[in-house]
Order: C-alpha cells, then sequence, then structure tokens
C-alpha cells in the first residue's frame, strides 16, 4: 500500500510542476522569442509514450554529452538493479544475470531508437509559409542508413515543405529519386571538402556535375557556384571555427547554419556572432536536420514565407526573412546534471510536455510495473530474450539487403550497423538459450 501511496504522489507533484511550470518551448532563435507555431504529435505516441518520450530525449541530446549521459543512466539503471535484487535477497549468480539483462536491453533500447522510424513532431504552419530543409543525405552518403524514398517521407512527416538533398561529395541520391515521385520540391544540392579541410553546402535549382568542384578552396568554390547561379552554405562553422567568419563573407558565401541536428553543441555566443554577422551582411540563417536516417525524428525547420510561384530556391536566392525554429526541451548541461542525468532529464519532461501526454506515461508505466511485479523474472527474460533476438535477426536482414545495392559507397552500414546487429542477435539468443526457471 505504501508503494501505491508513493506512486500516487509523483503523478500529483508532476501534475503541480506542469501546471506552474510548462511552457511548449517552440523558439525561433535568430530573435530567441516564442512562435506562434505549433507542433502535432502522430497519434502513436499515445499508446507508447515511455518509450517515445525516450526516443525524442536521446535522439536531441548533445553529441558531446552523449557518453556521459548514457553512462549516467547505466549507472543509475544497476543501481536500482543491485539495489532491489539484495533487498529481495537474490543470490549473487542472479544479481550478475539481472545486471547482465539490464546492460544489454538497455542497450537494446538505444538500437531500437536509432534504427526504427518513430515518427517525430510535425511543424504546423499557415499556408503562406515554406519549411525547408537545406542539409540531409540518403544512403549514397557513406554514413547514412536511408534510402532517398526514407528521406522524402521523413521530410513530409516532420513538415518540411521542401528539402536539398546534400550528399557526401556526389550527387548520387537526387539522381536515384524514382520516376514517379513528385520531385518539384525536392532540390540537388551537395556537402563537398574543401582544400582547407571543411565542407560547403552547395545549393543548387538544377542538376550540376559535382565534379567540377572536387578539390577545390573555399572562394574557388564560391565563384564557380555563383557564375552557375547557386549558392553556398557553411554548415555547423562551429565544429571547425575556421576560417574566420569575416573571411568567409569576404569570400562571399551566402549564409550559415545556426543550428544542426547532428552538431548540437554551440555555445550561445557562437550562435550570437554568427546571427549577428549574416544581420549585417544580410546572409542566409538556417537550421538542417543533416539527417542520416540515425534516428526519424526532428525538432529544427526552417521556415521562409511564401512570395507568389517563386520555388524555394529563388526565395532562398532573394534573401527572406526568415525563422529557425527549434523545439529544444533537454534544458542546460553541466557536470552535476551529468550525475543525476535520468533524474534531470524527466524534470525537464514533465515540464516541457503537454500534460495529457504525462499522464498517459504514468498510466503506461503503471501497467508495465504491474506486469513486472506480476510475471516472473524468469519469463521476462526468456521471452524478451527471444523477441529481441528475432527484432534484431530482421534489422540485420533489412540491412544487408539496403547494403547490396550500395557495396562501393556505404561505409556505416557494413563497419557499425551490421557488427552492432549481429552482436545484439548473439547476446540475445545466448541469453534465451540459457534463461530457464532457475535464472
Amino acid at each position: 500500500m505504501k508503494k501505491i501511496y508513493i506512486f500516487i504522489s509523483f503523478i500529483l507533484a508532476s501534475i503541480l510542476l506542469n501546471s506552474f511550470l510548462y511552457s511548449p518551448n517552440i523558439i525561433d532563435i535568430i530573435t530567441n522569442q516564442n512562435v506562434s507555431f505549433s507542433l502535432q504529435w502522430p497519434k502513436l505516441r499515445l499508446f507508447i509514450e515511455p518509450f517515445y518520450a525516450f526516443s525524442y530525449y536521446i535522439l536531441t541530446l548533445e553529441r558531446s554529452g552523449y557518453v556521459f549521459a548514457l553512462s549516467s543512466w547505466l549507472f543509475w539503471i544497476l543501481a536500482l538493479v543491485i539495489s532491489l535484487s539484495i533487498h529481495k535477497r537474490v543470490k549473487t549468480k542472479q544479481i550478475i544475470v539481472h545486471c547482465l539483462w539490464s546492460f544489454f536491453f538497455f542497450l537494446s533500447i538505444i538500437c531500437a531508437i536509432v534504427i526504427l522510424p518513430v515518427i517525430g513532431p510535425k511543424l504546423s504552419v499557415p499556408y503562406d509559409y515554406k519549411v525547408v530543409d537545406a542539409h540531409s543525405h540518403t544512403i549514397a552518403s557513406k554514413d547514412n542508413i536511408s534510402t532517398v524514398l526514407s528521406s522524402i517521407n521523413y521530410h513530409k512527416k516532420h513538415g518540411f515543405t521542401d528539402f536539398f538533398i546534400t550528399e557526401h561529395d556526389n550527387t548520387n541520391g537526387f539522381y536515384s529519386i524514382p520516376c514517379d515521385v513528385d520531385d518539384s520540391n525536392i532540390f540537388p544540392g551537395i556537402q563537398i571538402r574543401t582544400t582547407e579541410g571543411v565542407s560547403v553546402l552547395l545549393l543548387s535549382k538544377y542538376q550540376f556535375r559535382y565534379r567540377d568542384y572536387m578539390d577545390k578552396s573555399i572562394k574557388e568554390m564560391v565563384d564557380l557556384a555563383h557564375s552557375e547561379g547557386m549558392l553556398v552554405v557553411m554548415p555547423h562553422w562551429w565544429k571547425w571555427k575556421k576560417p574566420p567568419l569575416q573571411e568567409l563573407v569576404d569570400m562571399g558565401i551566402d549564409g550559415f547554419e545556426i543550428y544542426n541536428c547532428g552538431y548540437r553543441y554551440i555555445k550561445e555566443e557562437t550562435r550570437k556572432e554568427i546571427i549577428d554577422i549574416c544581420k549585417k551582411n544580410n546572409l542566409l540563417m538556417l537550421g538542417s536536420t543533416d539527417w542520416h536516417g540515425l534516428g526519424y525524428m526532428a525538432n529544427v525547420w526552417t521556415v521562409v514565407k511564401k512570395n507568389g510561384d517563386k520555388n524555394i530556391f529563388e526565395l532562398l536566392e532573394s534573401r527572406p526573412e526568415m525563422r529557425v525554429i527549434v523545439h529544444d526541451v533537454k534544458g542546460p548541461q553541466s557536470p552535476i546534471r551529468y550525475i543525476f542525468e535520468p533524474f534531470f532529464a524527466f524534470y525537464y519532461y514533465i515540464v516541457n510536455t503537454e500534460l495529457k501526454y504525462v499522464l498517459n506515461f504514468y498510466m503506461i508505466m503503471s501497467i508495465i510495473l504491474l506486469f513486472f511485479i506480476k510475471t516472473r523474472f524468469s519469463e521476462i527474460v526468456r521471452y524478451s530474450s527471444l523477441f529481441l533476438s528475432l527484432f534484431f535477426s530482421i534489422v540485420l536482414f533489412y540491412f544487408s539487403y539496403i547494403l547490396s545495392f550500395n557495396l562501393m559507397t556505404n561505409v556505416i552500414i557494413p563497419e557499425t550497423i551490421l557488427p552492432t546487429t549481429i552482436g545484439l542477435t548473439v547476446v540475445w539468443i545466448v541469453i534465451w538459450s540459457l534463461s530457464d526457471k532457475n535464472i
């Protein structure tokens, strides 16, 4: 009975926090002000809220903090498992099994989040606006796991009206769009390496010969691109911090990213520096997904008002007023936060999530907890191990299949995805085969 009271207390505390501190946190990072646009969350979310909330949290983490955050989660999970096992006077051998199962189950959930197409929020804007993603990849890039059709679906489901396919040093993704697909709102581009050791985005209205831009300096690329009616944008400048911003402006750069889902960590003073120089020189400011197929959610949208029949390239070319909309619910990062990461993450979830989803979270978690209480741990281990071994076997087959069409270009699938799925398949088969009523 005491446990029920504790659980109810958590629910009431969450309702109070949400009632007084809730904020939708949909911000235009150019002006750093809230906007009137709203997010549409998929209906699926209501049925999988704990998994969905954790997925969105994982996929919007700062890349620089992944190791610290996930290590903190593992520490607290294992501490909880050990404490409960000792409290129930479980044998040492069983404690070890519990810890191993918890460790690999957590890792498997992370991998499932990265692989599964769990749809994120869709930005709702008035009809007279366009929403663009100027930086995305397909499997034609060596470090992407998504097909061109996946990319099209991804952008459509997240509210983008237009997007550019900017492969690493090639344009194969754009050329592989099926002929029966409407590509009027898909534009060619490329993320190409320069002789300075950085990369730039080339955005085009028409198809172009990317080989003409190989082995060139930034200045040479800018001059050639402008002569062919293209735009040149510097992606995630804060990753390299070279060349200096003013030097890029003097070279004729057309704009900068001020937010990138692949490289979210940027100091506010650095972002302000980029925004100020863009405003001073009437340059483009873009927020990009930099989508590589790893996770199926977005939290940034670049919004431009329509102007007659102009397409998105023509709009960008005219240097329109832009909004870079970001949904950021993580809260500030700090060393003390990483120690207590699960607790901080849950707090920011409570104060930045609509109440109906918070209540749904508790409802589903109560069902899960009841299931764990009423079911023998040996049965949970056995059936979850069987399910996960089958899941990763299917994933292994799928990625082996799509790799067969991209053997010469893709690197991340054979070097990372396949070894990981093989390893997890074997791990769960072993755990399943060893599990019995005595665990």
